[in-house]
């Protein structure tokens, strides 16, 4: 009778597991982690697109418009890589490409479906503010995007306009990577795959501050050289709109990253591995009398947001900020 009685109670706890998973109650984070394609899945429009629609759905929006308009986003991946590897790459390209420009206005997405379409005024060149910055403040993008752009360039030939587009897609960049955190935790990530993550992180976070102090490096400029450009566009209630929700969700992304930071410290540490965090750099151990690290770039993140907080650009972003509401 024992037996029996055993048999018909596995029998009815395997049939409640099957309801609970039919209603999606109380399903195991394995059993939602092996929905997913994993960390070395092939790299198919079908499997990146699994993973962004589960944890980010404005880069799922993105790559799908664009897929649907024809653009080949595995183009971005680099060969024999990883999902991981090129998906920031990709959603950053991709929402330029989303966000087009055309004569006379620009689009800027802004997350959640929002486009805002942002009428052209009057520009300068940005590269004719290039050697108004000072040499301590010219980072390693200083001459892709703003001393020796190439031919057409949008951060040099729309001027602040295409300064924000970049600022856009980066911020973009940055949003995809930080809304993946769930999934490398849940594909129990080590830290080959979480360096893909901090680097991507530290890359965009970068990317910020430097956008950021184009801007409004541009029009502190315009105010003094350009007049009429610096009118027209603190004039331009939607450019003003574009940059207060860019600017506001960007710096939330780096807040959340310096908290995954520590989160990542905790699941290092669950592994056996321990990881330092220091202002230049990230070191994880490889045994306990060695260790490797990467490096990051907060001595020029913080040149440059100590830069921003000068009276001068403090006063625009104020007046951008104001306007955008």
């Amino acid at each position: 009778m024992k037996w029996m009685k055993r048999r018909m109670q596995r029998a009815i706890a395997g049939a409640m597991a099957v309801l609970m998973l039919l209603l999606g109650i109380g399903a195991p984070m394995e059993a939602e982690a092996a929905k997913m394609p994993g960390l070395n899945a092939k790299v198919t429009e079908n499997n990146i697109l699994k993973i962004l629609n589960k944890y980010d759905t404005d880069g799922a929006y993105v790559l799908k418009k664009r897929i649907q308009a024809g653009d080949y986003v595995l183009g971005w991946f680099p060969a024999g890589g990883r999902i991981i590897d090129g998906i920031n790459t990709a959603v950053h390209e991709e929402t330029h490409a989303y966000s087009f420009q055309r004569a006379h206005w620009n689009a800027y997405f802004v997350g959640k479906k929002k486009t805002i379409h942002v009428p052209v005024t009057e520009i300068y060149y940005s590269k004719k503010m290039a050697k108004s910055i000072p040499s301590r403040l010219r980072t390693f993008r200083y001459n892709t995007y703003v001393a020796k752009p190439t031919a057409n360039l949008a951060s040099n030939v729309e001027g602040a306009y295409g300064l924000l587009n970049e600022f856009m897609a980066y911020r973009m960049g940055m949003n995809t990577t930080i809304s993946l955190y769930p999934y490398y935790a849940a594909q129990n990530a080590g830290w080959d795959e979480w360096r893909v993550f901090m680097n991507s992180c530290e890359n965009d976070k970068l990317a910020y501050a430097e956008f950021k102090y184009y801007i409004l490096h541009y029009l502190s400029y315009a105010k003094k050289h350009y007049p009429k450009v610096y009118r027209g566009i603190l004039g331009n209630r939607k450019f003003c709109q574009a940059y207060r929700s860019l600017e506001s969700s960007f710096a939330k992304l780096i807040n959340a990253y310096e908290k995954d930071l520590k989160k990542i410290q905790k699941l290092m540490k669950k592994q056996g591995r321990k990881m330092e965090i220091t202002e230049k750099t990230i070191w994880i151990s490889t045994s306990p009398y060695s260790k490797v690290g990467m490096g990051r770039y907060t001595a020029d993140y913080n040149k440059l947001q100590k830069e921003i907080k000068k009276s001068a650009y403090a006063s625009i972003h104020k007046k951008l900020v104001a306007k955008g509401k």
